[in-house]
C-alpha cells in the first residue's frame, strides 16, 4: 500500500513538473530583443540591438559613413560587469559604405555605447558615451 502511494505521488510531481518548464522555458530562454540609438555625429548613421539572456548580453551594430569628407565612421558597444569589459565596434570606411557586426558579450551588466569619426588616420569626433543599461 506504501509503495503505491509513494508512486501516485511520484507521477503527479512528475506530471506537475513537466508542465511548467515548458512556460517557464519559453520565458526565459527568449528574452527580448531591444532596439538603442547611437549618439549622433555629422557623418554618421550608427543603429543597434541587444538581446539580454542572464549575463551575456547579444548585440548587433551597424554603422554607415554619410559623409565624403571623412575617412570612416563607426559605432563601439561597450560591455563591461566590474572591472571587467568586452568591446564590439563596427567601422565602415569610405563613403556610403555600411558595416554591421554581431557578438555575445560575456560581461553584460552594463551596456554603453558610442560612435566616432576619423578623418586622416586620426580621430576626428568623439561622441560622448552613452549609457544603455
Amino acid at each position: 500500500m506504501l509503495r503505491r502511494i509513494s508512486t501516485i505521488a511520484a507521477a503527479a510531481a512528475m506530471l506537475a513538473v513537466s508542465a511548467l518548464p515548458a512556460s517557464a522555458a519559453t520565458l526565459q530562454s527568449h528574452s527580448a530583443t531591444h532596439k538603442f540609438s547611437f549618439p549622433g555625429l555629422h557623418g554618421l548613421s550608427a543603429w543597434g540591438t541587444y538581446q539580454r539572456t542572464g549575463s551575456r548580453v547579444k548585440v548587433s551594430v551597424c554603422a554607415k559613413d554619410t559623409l565624403r569628407s571623412i575617412t570612416a565612421a563607426g559605432a563601439v558597444t561597450i560591455g563591461s560587469n566590474g572591472s571587467r569589459s568586452q568591446t564590439l565596434g563596427a567601422v565602415a570606411i569610405g563613403y556610403n559604405q555600411t558595416v554591421c557586426r554581431s557578438q555575445t558579450l560575456i560581461d553584460g551588466a552594463h551596456l554603453k555605447i558610442y560612435t566616432f569619426t576619423a578623418k586622416g588616420g586620426s580621430i576626428a569626433s568623439k561622441s560622448k558615451t552613452k549609457t544603455v543599461y
